[in-house]
């Protein structure tokens, strides 16, 4: 003990095999995949005590969604406290890249066959947006921590009654759907028929039963917060034909405001119309309330909060459900890509105990016990198995979007781009600006925030 007191007093590092014990610390968003990893990294403490010679604990500070970003951007910008390993938004890659906040991971992969295998197990459309920046390089940042896509979450008991279905016929001249197989091929215009249909007032009859409140079609995030509102929309603006900029040029002008997207955006806030009053300031947690109550018949969330809508202690629904995936639009099917990536603090004193954290995370032990709790894996061995694919209500709709995935911004002004798409957003959803209006400012505020961090020099 005096050794290492002697040693720390003179500034020299000891060694985790002269400590015995090294804690690693993490933090990421609090919300489920998180609570679920930090239940299963419990046991890498004693298989680090057998693999590295010395325990290895992980230390995990949950931090709420919505100042999340905020919050770590300024702990790493203040130096401290020092995170050897965190969660962060895919989107975060750049800025935190080229702030110098994070380790690159191509020398260690190289070195190390186990961390290459694990990076190409990854399945190509989430090794691009989890681990590679710039998008479209083999420069590696990260692995994946949870992989996500949005899914649409439907009253199984409404589309399938007998009465409901003959009605929905006669009146629309088409059926309603009733199998994930026949979700795959709906369209906005028809959810928007459906939400329409199943909007009914307190007292009307609904499934043969009649309605003690009023009953919505449909629940979407339409919130300011963070990017709830925008993450929303955007895979009706990809389907829609439009874009958020050019990927070459990096310009916004006549993409993000063209004629495509104005319409698309024009649709999403109408489709208020068959939602819950004050949806316009819905969050996620806002959306899956909606559900877990019984207020709707569809709703759009990611599908990593989609699990305790399935817990009969927490959704009066819990038997009458499924996940499907979300509606297209002209034959177009592209799905909004979440999901987050582990990426290594530059500062860590520890990185043999976090690489060796990382290898042991991705055992097919853990990723089976994390897609087992309702955690979302990103190894295409696994979301392409058939036993993947029946393990819950939402794997076959994972599986089956992620294929059609399309991210945002990875540009260290990311969230300066967001917040000014944002902003702008959700005032043409509350009304004080029409959609064009909303996206020309958007448009207009990003290639300033751009050409100020010398885009087009």
């Amino acid at each position: 003990m005096r050794l290492l007191t002697a040693l720390f007093a003179a500034g020299v590092a000891v060694t985790a095999s002269a400590q015995d014990k090294v804690t690693l610390r993490m933090t990421g968003p609090d919300w489920g995949p998180i609570s679920l990893m930090t239940e299963i990294s419990k046991d890498f403490t004693a298989y680090s005590k057998e693999a590295l010679g010395y325990e290895v604990e992980i230390q995990v500070e949950p931090v709420p969604w919505g100042s999340y970003y905020e919050r770590l951007a300024a702990a790493l910008a203040a130096g401290t406290p020092t995170y050897d390993l965190f969660v962060a938004d895919s989107q975060w890659v750049g800025d935190f890249a080229d702030s110098g906040h994070i380790i690159q991971l191509n020398e260690h992969a190289d070195a190390d066959p186990e961390l290459q295998a694990i990076l190409d197990s990854i399945h190509p459309v989430l090794r691009g947006a989890y681990s590679a920046y710039p998008g479209g390089t083999q420069n590696w940042w990260g692995f994946p921590q949870e992989a996500d896509v949005q899914g649409f979450i439907v009253r199984r008991d409404l589309f399938s009654h007998e009465g409901e279905r003959a009605a929905f016929n006669t009146k629309y001249g088409y059926d309603l759907p009733l199998t994930p197989e026949d979700w795959n091929s709906v369209e906005w215009e028809q959810a928007s028929d459906f939400a329409e249909f199943f909007t009914r007032s307190q007292g009307e009859m609904l499934a043969g039963e009649e309605l003690a409140h009023d009953f919505y079609g449909l629940s979407l995030a339409y919130s300011k917060t963070y990017d709830y509102g925008a993450m929303a929309w955007l895979q009706l603006l990809y389907n829609w034909g439009g874009g958020i900029w050019d990927w070459d040029t990096h310009r916004v002008e006549g993409i993000l405001n063209s004629p495509a997207a104005v319409e698309s955006l024009e649709y999403h806030i109408g489709l208020l119309k068959h939602q819950p009053p004050g949806a316009a300031n819905y969050d996620l947690d806002a959306v899956n309330n909606a559900v877990a109550q019984g207020l709707v018949a569809m709703a759009c969330n990611w599908i990593a909060v989609a699990p305790p809508l399935f817990d009969p202690s927490a959704s009066t629904v819990s038997d009458k459900l499924m996940v499907v995936v979300p509606p297209g639009h002209d034959g177009e099917r592209i799905y909004n890509l979440g999901g987050q990536p582990f990426v290594v603090g530059a500062k860590t004193q520890h990185l043999d105990a976090v690489l060796a954290y990382i290898k042991w995370w991705f055992q097919d032990d853990q990723q089976w016990r994390f897609a087992k709790g309702g955690g979302l894996p990103a190894t295409s061995t696994l979301i392409e198995s058939d036993e993947f694919k029946g393990l819950s209500p939402w794997s076959q709709a994972f599986a089956d979007a992620v294929p059609h995935q399309q991210d945002v911004w990875k540009h260290p002004a990311f969230f300066e781009l967001l917040t000014a798409l944002q902003e702008e957003f959700h005032k043409a959803v509350t009304g004080s600006q029409t959609a064009k209006e909303a996206l020309d400012n958007a448009a207009r505020r990003q290639e300033s925030i751009l050409e100020d961090w010398g885009e087009y020099d």
